[in-house]
């Protein structure tokens, strides 16, 4: 765990390590899990509008009621993953406040779009390995079921999960604190902004700031 103190507001953040992901395909997408399997019913992969987003950089992608940002990364490259967490203003349980990848590399920071905290949860990994994605449903032992059984033993709701052989992250809420943070999501203007910050130590890192000190 390191930490970091924001002098202006004298609030110490703790960083905690999630784990790590890759990306064998080049693309890594970070997904609300709610609607991820819709694709296949619309004649289209994600893996392919993820591909297109990634081959201008970076960007946000928007399908009905899902939504996900795509950013190109060195395929197969370990990328760690951590969250900057505080406790929660409503119910004091440990919170996440930032997720943030580790890209390494060079490249210039950007904004890719904003999305909001599915209540659901959301998903980061390969954009190939999530087209095998299965969502709710009635089979037992789905991808999203396996996410959220390891995720119960996260204190930060966060469970890993193999996908077409690929580990990809979940990341889950807890459904109280997810009410009264993130309620309405994007109907309500509840969306945090996802960007590529460049001046990172460890080169580059995809960065969402889900801090709910930011929002009235």
């Amino acid at each position: 765990m390191t930490a970091l103190y924001l002098k202006a507001r004298l609030v110490r953040v703790d960083f905690v390590e999630l784990g790590a992901v890759t990306a064998p395909s080049g693309v890594l997408v970070l997904a609300m899990v709610g609607h991820l399997d819709i694709w296949p019913s619309i004649g289209e992969r994600l893996s392919d509008r993820a591909a297109a987003v990634a081959a201008t950089g970076g960007g946000h992608i928007q399908e009905w009621l899902f939504e996900a940002v795509a950013v190109p990364v060195d395929a197969g490259r370990p990328l760690p993953v951590l969250a900057a967490v505080q406790p929660s203003p409503f119910f004091g349980e440990a919170a996440i406040t930032m997720l943030e990848v580790r890209l390494g590399g060079e490249r210039a920071g950007r904004l890719l779009g904003d999305l909001p905290a599915d209540r659901c949860g959301m998903v980061l990994g390969d954009a190939v390995a999530l087209d095998s994605w299965v969502g709710l449903s009635v089979e037992p032992h789905t991808d999203y079921d396996k996410f959220r059984r390891s995720a119960m033993k996260h204190p930060l709701h966060v469970g890993p999960v193999e996908v077409a052989g690929c580990p990809v992250l979940g990341i889950g809420w807890g459904e109280g604190d997810h009410s009264m943070r993130h309620r309405g999501e994007r109907a309500w203007g509840q969306v945090y902004p996802v960007t590529i910050i460049s001046d990172h130590p460890s080169g580059t890192a995809l960065r969402w700031d889900v801090n709910p000190g930011e929002k009235p």
